[in-house]
């Protein structure tokens, strides 16, 4: 069920067995302080919700702040595990700032 608020929509959706899915989240908008939180929240209740790994699809990310860039380091580290994180279809705004940050051998992208 999608989240929105302020033009950012964050969507959690569950493939696999209960207990050992992978959770996909779908971005869409600017990935900024306002939204940072809803993001958080989405990649919380993936991995309350038995989610082993995480695909983040940045797809339809137009923008990130640093407050992004956390939340996304934070996910990163919440799935810390060989293959269990990866970010899908960044778009240039996205690989620019990893880029940018040195950051970019430390997301899996696909």
């Amino acid at each position: 069920m999608p989240e929105e608020a302020d033009g950012f929509t964050v969507e959690l959706h569950l493939n696999g067995v209960p207990g050992r899915q992978v959770g996909e989240l779908r971005l869409v908008g600017e990935l900024d302080a306002f939204a940072a939180s809803r993001f958080d929240a989405a990649v919380e209740d993936a991995a309350a919700r038995g989610s082993l790994a995480l695909v983040v699809d940045l797809g339809a990310v137009t923008f990130i702040d640093s407050s992004g860039l956390r939340s996304l380091v934070r996910a990163r580290r919440r799935f810390d595990r060989p293959a269990a994180f990866v970010l899908h279809n960044p778009q240039p705004v996205a690989i620019r700032l990893l880029e940018i940050t040195g950051l970019e051998a430390e997301f899996p992208i696909r």
